[in-house]
């Protein structure tokens, strides 16, 4: 893995705030292919994930001034997707964010805070992407929103986050992919994180 500075704020850009690949496919050459010994990596590589995310989100957690989804993909299948079509301006560099088999990537998006707009209506926070491999494909999109919890016994309604996220497989044939949502702020500015796995649910 790459290493990076939490201090560092500077890839808190309008498309994408951080993102990075997971260990190179080509170091799992030296296993000749094995089926097994791929998923044998692959277990590896999750784990140094899953160590490294809690770093990742108290980074996250130091920005006040946007919203943000912390997202990573697990790609447990032999097959390399790339990205084809996205929400926000990847400025041309869609290569970042190619996912290689048996390998995860991260990235972490940002968007305005929603507020309540004119006539009480929220703004909302909406990502969206497509990738697609040699045999599949699938989409994702996301979104944050607030709303009032109204009480009789208080006449400041406390403003509460809503968040949606929705997978489907799009492919020639089926994936097994699923999303789910591992971490939340229920305050300003309402951070979340959310993994997808593809070909299992990791």
């Amino acid at each position: 893995m790459n290493n990076y500075d939490i201090d560092d704020t500077s890839y808190l850009g309008s498309s994408e705030n951080y993102h990075e690949n997971g260990r190179p496919f080509s170091s799992y050459e030296d296993h000749n292919g094995a089926h097994g010994s791929l998923e044998s990596e692959f277990r590896e590589t999750l784990k140094e994930a899953k160590e490294e995310e809690p770093g990742v989100w108290n980074n996250v957690q130091r920005v006040s001034s946007h919203s943000h989804v912390m997202i990573y993909i697990y790609n447990g299948t032999s097959e390399k997707f790339r990205l084809s079509s996205a929400s926000w301006d990847t400025d041309g560099q869609n290569e970042k964010y190619t996912i290689e088999p048996w390998d995860y990537l991260l990235f972490v998006l940002r968007e305005d805070i929603p507020h309540f707009a004119k006539g009480r209506t929220s703004t909302q926070a909406k990502y969206n992407f497509t990738y697609q491999s040699e045999n599949y494909a699938f989409e994702f999109l996301t979104r944050l929103w607030v709303r009032k919890e109204h009480s009789a016994s208080s006449f400041d309604p406390t403003t509460i986050p809503l968040r949606e996220h929705k997978i489907k497989t799009i492919g020639t044939k089926p994936l097994q992919c699923t999303s789910r949502i591992t971490r939340t702020v229920s305050t300003k500015p309402y951070h979340y994180g959310i993994v997808i796995s593809l070909g299992g649910d990791y």
